[in-house]
C-alpha cells in the first residue's frame, strides 16, 4: 500500500507526458534538451533503462521518486530487497538531473559505504550502461576515502571516525545500516553537512541585488526569492528494536508525514517485507530455511519482514544488553590496545577445523573495574578457517597489547595454550592452575583458595580450564543474564564514535596482518562491529529442556542446519559467558581474606 498525504500531491510532475503530447513541429536546440530532460525526470524507470540497461520493477521506480521528490527518506528493507541497488541508482539519477551535486555514502563501517560505491562501479560497468559511463569523470581510491566525478559534482564514500570527516560537506546523505550508527554521530556530524546550501554562492548574489532593490524603492520585502531546500538524506535500514535510534527516527518522519501542516522539509518512508516483492527477485529457498524456525520468531520479523520487535522476547533480553552498553562518547570504548593501569581478563572458545564455514575461533577481552567488580567487553576475534599458527600470533598480539590478568578457555581446546608455549614465537608463558569453578558451597570456597594459593601472574601461573557440564552451563547462563539484567557487565563504547580515543588508536602500531584488514580503520571499525555481533549472538539464544530435565542453551535449529560461510554462529557469546563467569571467580579470589595463623609447628629436638 502506497500512501500521499493531499500536502504533499504536487500536478508539476504528473503533467509533464501530456505537456510533451502537446509539442508539434520543429523544436529549437535549446527547447529540445529542456523538453527531454523534463520527460526523462518524469519518467525514472525509461530513463534508467535507456542509460544503463536495467528495468526497475514498479516498487523501485516509486521509490526513486519519493527519494529524487523528498528531503528526507528511509527505506526499512527486509534483506534481499535491494537497498543497496536502490542507492546505488539514486546516486547517478541525482547527479545526472542536479548537476554539481555532492553525494557522501556513509555507514556504521568504511566497508559498508564502500559496498554502495563498488555497486554503483558495477552498474556502471555492466554491458548497456555505455550512455552512463560517459556522465561519469575521474575516480579517486584511498584507504580513508573513495570519490568518483559526475556531472559537476562528486559522490564519495566515506568513514565515519575521527575528526576527518567534520570537513566535508555535501547536499545528499546516503547513509546505509542506519540502525549501526550512533546518534550523536548523526545529530552533531552527519546533519550539519546539509546545513550549507549547494548553490551558496548564487544566493548570495541574488540577495544583494534584492538588498538594492529594497533599497531603491523597486522592490518589496515580500517579493523576495524563496529558496527551495534541495538538501536530502537517504536512510537505509533492516529493521531495529523499538528501543533503538532507527525506530525513533522512523516515528518521528511518520508522525510528520501525517500532520497536517507541511513543514520546511518532506519524508518518504518505504517499509517493505519479502512478501512485497515479485517472485523472481527474491530467492525462495533462503527464505524457506529460513521460515523454518517459524515466521514468529522475532529475528525473521526483523531481518526478512521488516517489522520492528521490542526485543524482550529471548533468554538475553536484547533492551537490557542495549542499556548495559556505554554510551558513545564515554570510556571505555573498544580498544586496540589496553589502557595504562588497567587490567584484563581473557576467555576464549578455539575451533580448529580449516573450514571457512565452521565456527569461529572466538576471543574476548575485558577491561576490569576492581572498584564495581565488573567487566567490560572492550576487544574481540572472531575467525573461521584460520590456522592454528594465526591464532597464536593473535593472542600473542593481546598479550602485548593488555595487561591479562586472567585466562579461561574451554577445556575442549586447552591444548591451544600448550601450542602457544611450544610455537616459539609467542612471548609469554602460561601455565594452568587446577580450578574447578563448576564446585558449590564448601568445595567452592577450597577451590578459590587453591586458585589463590597458586596463583602468580609473574610465572604465568594465570590460566584455568573450564569444563562445560550440563549444571555450568545453566549456573553461567543464569549468572549472565543477572549480570545483564543488574549492569554487572558492560559493552564498550564504538571508538568511531569518540573522536579522541579513534585519533590515538590510529596512531599506535597495529600488525594489519592479524585479520587481513586493509588499513586500520578497518582493524578499529571490526572491533565496533565484533561488540554488536557478541549481543546480537546472544540474543538469538534459545533455552530448551532435554528429556532428560536438563536446559540447553542454543541457537534455533533452522539457523544451526545451516552450512554457509555467513551462518549464524555464537562462538563469541560463549565467550562472553565464559568470560562473565571467570570475572565473578576473579573477585571471588582477590577478595578472599586469608586465614589468621595462630599457631605453627615448633620443632624439638630429641
Amino acid at each position: 500500500m502506497w500512501y500521499g498525504p493531499q500536502k504533499y500531491v504536487s500536478n508539476d510532475l504528473y503533467n509533464v507526458n501530456q505537456e510533451m503530447l502537446k509539442l508539434e513541429g520543429y523544436l529549437e536546440d535549446r527547447e529540445a534538451r529542456i523538453s527531454l530532460a523534463k520527460f526523462l525526470r518524469a519518467n525514472l524507470g525509461l530513463t534508467v533503462e535507456l542509460i544503463s540497461g536495467i528495468k526497475l520493477a514498479p516498487f523501485q521506480e516509486v521509490t526513486l521518486k519519493g527519494m529524487m521528490n523528498r528531503n528526507f527518506s528511509m527505506c526499512v528493507w527486509g534483506r534481499g530487497c535491494g537497498k543497496t541497488f536502490i542507492a546505488s541508482v539514486f546516486c547517478f539519477l541525482q547527479c545526472i538531473f542536479n548537476p554539481g551535486t555532492k553525494i557522501l555514502i556513509a555507514g556504521p563501517t568504511f566497508r559498508t559505504a564502500r559496498f554502495i560505491f563498488n555497486n554503483l562501479e558495477k552498474l556502471v560497468e555492466t554491458k548497456g550502461a555505455e550512455l552512463l559511463a560517459q556522465a561519469f569523470g575521474a575516480k579517486a581510491k584511498r584507504n580513508d576515502q573513495f570519490e568518483w566525478k559526475i556531472n559537476g559534482g562528486t559522490i564519495t564514500a566515506i568513514p565515519l571516525s575521527g575528526e576527518k570527516i567534520r570537513g566535508f560537506r555535501a547536499n545528499i546523505l546516503v547513509l546505509d545500516e542506519y540502525l549501526l550508527l550512533p546518534e550523536e554521530t548523526i545529530n552533531t556530524v552527519l546533519m550539519p553537512f546539509l546545513v550549507a546550501p549547494q548553490n551558496m554562492k548564487e544566493r548570495l548574489e541574488i540577495r544583494e541585488i534584492e538588498d538594492k532593490l529594497i533599497k531603491e524603492g523597486a522592490m518589496k520585502e515580500e517579493d523576495r526569492m524563496v529558496f527551495e531546500n534541495t538538501s536530502k538524506m537517504i536512510a537505509l535500514s533492516s529493521a531495529s528494536y523499538t528501543f533503538e535510534n532507527l525506530y525513533k527516527t522512523y516515528k518521528d518522519w511518520v508522525n510528520k508525514i501525517y500532520a497536517d501542516e507541511k513543514g520546511e522539509a518532506s519524508y518518504f518512508i518505504s517499509q517493505m517485507g519479502y512478501e512485497s516483492l515479485p517472485d523472481e527477485m527474491i530467492d525462495s529457498t533462503i527464505i524457506e530455511e529460513a521460515k523454518e524456525g517459524g515466521t514468529s520468531e522475532s529475528s525473521f520479523r526483523r531481518e526478512y519482514c521488516a517489522e520492528f520487535t521490542d526485543g524482550s522476547d529471548s533468554y538475553f533480553s536484547a533492551k537490557k544488553m542495549h542499556d548495559c552498553t556505554v554510551p558513545d562518547g564515554e570510556l571505555p570504548t573498544t580498544m586496540v590496545k589496553g589502557r595504562s593501569g588497567e587490567k584484563y581478563l581473557v576467555s576464549i572458545d578455539p575451533s580448529f577445523s580449516n573450514s571457512p564455514s565452521s565456527d569461529f575461533f572466538a576471543i574476548s577481552v575485558f577491561e576490569l573495574d576492581d572498584e564495581t567488580k565488573t567487566g567490560t567487553l572492550v576487544h574481540g576475534y572472531a575467525v573461521a578457517g584460520g590456522d592454528l599458527k594465526q591464532h597464536i600470533e593473535y593472542l600473542n598480539y593481546i598479550f602485548l597489547s593488555f595487561d591479562v590478568a586472567m585466562l579461561v578457555i574451554d577445556n575442549a581446546g586447552f591444548q591451544f595454550i600448550d601450542s602457544c608455549n611450544e610455537s616459539g614465537m609467542f612471548t609469554s608463558k602460561l601455565d594452568f592452575i587446577d580450578f574447578n569453578s563448576d564446585a558449590e558451597g564448601n568445595d567452592y570456597a577450597k577451590q578459590i583458595k587453591g586458585l589463590k594459593r597458586n596463583y602468580n601472574k609473574d610465572e604465568g601461573f594465570i590460566c584455568y580450564k573450564q569444563i562445560f557440564t550440563s549444571n555450568w552451563l545453566r549456573k553461567a547462563n543464569e549468572h549472565l543474564q543477572a549480570s545483564i539484567d543488574h549492569k554487572k557487565i558492560w559493552f564498550a563504547s564504538k571508538a568511531t564514535a569518540n573522536a579522541s580515543e579513534f585519533n590515538k588508536m590510529t596512531a599506535q602500531n597495529i600488525p594489519l596482518k592479524l585479520q587481513k584488514d586493509e588499513t586500520k580503520l578497518d582493524f578499529i571499525e571490526n572491533q565496533d562491529n565484533l561488540i554488536y555481533q557478541t549481543k546480537k549472538q546472544c540474543a538469538l539464544i534459545e533455552v530448551k529442556s532435554t528429556a532428560k530435565g536438563n536446559q540447553t542453551f542454543d541457537l534455533p535449529q533452522h539457523l544451526k542446519r545451516s552450512t554457509s560461510v555467513n551462518r549464524a554462529r555464537r562462538d563469541n557469546y560463549t565467550t562472553l559467558m565464559m568470560g562473565n563467569w571467570a570475572i565473578r571467580c576473579y573477585y571471588d579470589m582477590v577478595n578472599l581474606k586469608e586465614d589468621d595463623v595462630y599457631q605453627t609447628f615448633v620443632p624439638k629436638m630429641i
